[in-house]
């Protein structure tokens, strides 16, 4: 089988729909030999900020030594990014025979009462499998979506973490601030210690009451000037060219840390991820601070604030519901100087574009809408209807200009034959946008 024949076989799965629960992937794992059950891992869950946190444990991890996989979910430009060994992509062939081996168990998998493998639960496995054959230390595991019955959630870790509780993905999780962050809780296992982050008042209850009830040590990471009567690892800004420098505090501890990651949101990202690492220096792993802060430093992650360009400047983002936007919008204008700002803009169901676009519009004088590269793309044309609407409601006066372009590669042509070298062009709304953006080389 080659990398391309796995890839497609693996996609093909998404044929046969989506099932949340923990059954099935336990059965194919079973019959991958168990890989899950042999590589420690620290799991990672958040409605924001999950991935920049995966890779952020996953740097400090390897600056300390360790040979480290890391998961995620999306990838942005290449399918491989997906799981990393040591911050590499998986090489094709280690790929290709992960699925040659798994597609007889899956073909006999499906005969059974547990039905078709989907392709989310293939790429976990795979990855489990990948670490184990690739001799992995330590995994760093970021969840699908939501926590508790995700295929992710077959594991019992060295940590959990819970980045952030919003109300994104309310028609599978819950309605509420509560809802959501139970089911992102539920990661949390019996006796393990866990790292919330969770700062609206009704999740960080119920984090703390699902910690409880499991007998969780848990550590909260809060900003200076907020209380809290269990352990806590506080975080104060610093300044710095990418608005993302930071000061960390557990008890009489502190350290300062610089990420590359940019925006004012990745200080809360960036202590999560240290305190992460401080929960594993309690379980007896040799983190120093000079790793901490090399690998707070040296982590990077595609599709986040990301700079592909200059004059004009080009900034791909993946915000695609409205936390990330607003932590968008906060940040752009403090990180970046320019004369306008051109929006790219495309947005797959069941998020809600108008919630999104309240955020962005206002930065954008120019606003191109496109089909992003998914079947649950929005068309441009519903787009452009909803920042009519919402610009009406409103009386907004921004953007100025606002255009369709049925393609992601037409709206990105278009964008960059109106930017002036001045000017900044954003690419949002969806990773799948992001990934179709052309990078040099």
């Amino acid at each position: 089988m080659t990398y391309e024949q796995a890839v497609a076989y693996i996609e093909s799965l998404n044929l046969y729909g989506w099932r949340l629960g923990n059954a099935r992937m336990e059965a194919l794992l079973e019959r991958l030999g168990n890989p899950h059950l042999r590589i420690p891992v620290v799991h990672i869950t958040g409605t924001n900020g999950k991935g920049s946190t995966t890779a952020l444990v996953a740097s400090i991890l390897k600056h300390a030594g360790y040979r480290v996989g890391a998961y995620f979910s999306p990838y942005v430009f290449d399918f491989r990014e997906r799981i990393l060994i040591d911050g590499e992509p998986i090489p094709k062939e280690l790929l290709a025979e992960g699925v040659a081996y798994a597609k007889p168990l899956i073909e006999r998998l499906t005969d059974t009462e547990y039905g078709q493998v989907t392709e989310f639960e293939l790429k976990t496995a795979l990855a489990f499998w990948a670490y184990a054959q690739a001799g992995v230390e330590i995994a760093v595991m970021e969840v699908g979506l939501g926590g508790r019955l995700d295929a992710t959630n077959v594991i019992t870790p060295l940590v959990s973490v819970l980045v952030s509780v919003g109300l994104d993905h309310t028609d599978r999780l819950g309605p509420t601030h509560a809802d959501i962050a139970y089911e992102k809780s539920k990661i949390f296992k019996p006796g393990r210690p866990a790292v919330s982050g969770a700062l609206h008042p009704d999740a960080r209850a119920m984090a703390r009451q699902v910690a409880q009830a499991q007998g969780v040590p848990l550590l909260e990471v809060l900003p200076e000037g907020t209380s809290s009567d269990l352990p806590t690892l506080y975080y104060t800004p610093l300044p710095s060219p990418r608005d993302s420098s930071v000061r960390l505090r557990f008890d009489s501890w502190e350290l300062d840390a610089h990420p590359q990651l940019i925006g004012d949101h990745q200080r809360h990202n960036v202590a999560c991820a240290v305190g992460a690492a401080l929960q594993l220096r309690q379980q007896g792993y040799t983190i120093p601070d000079s790793a901490i802060q090399a690998g707070v430093q040296h982590a990077h992650l595609p599709g986040r604030m990301q700079v592909v360009g200059d004059s004009p400047k080009v900034v791909l983002d993946g915000a695609h519901n409205p936390e990330a936007a607003w932590a968008l919008a906060f940040s752009l204008p403090r990180v970046f100087k320019y004369q306008r700002m051109i929006m790219v803009f495309g947005m797959l169901r069941p998020h809600e574009p108008s919630e999104v676009l309240r955020h962005l519009l206002p930065l954008a004088e120019i606003a191109i809408f496109t089909r992003a590269p998914s079947e649950r793309a929005y068309p441009p044309q519903h787009l452009l209807e909803c920042a009519q609407r919402w610009l009406q409601e409103t009386q907004g006066k921004l953007p100025v200009r606002m255009e369709v372009a049925e393609t992601p590669s037409l709206a990105f042509q278009r964008a960059l034959e109106l930017a002036t070298p001045d000017d900044l062009v954003l690419v949002t709304g969806s990773f799948y946008l992001v990934g179709a953006y052309p990078l040099e080389g």
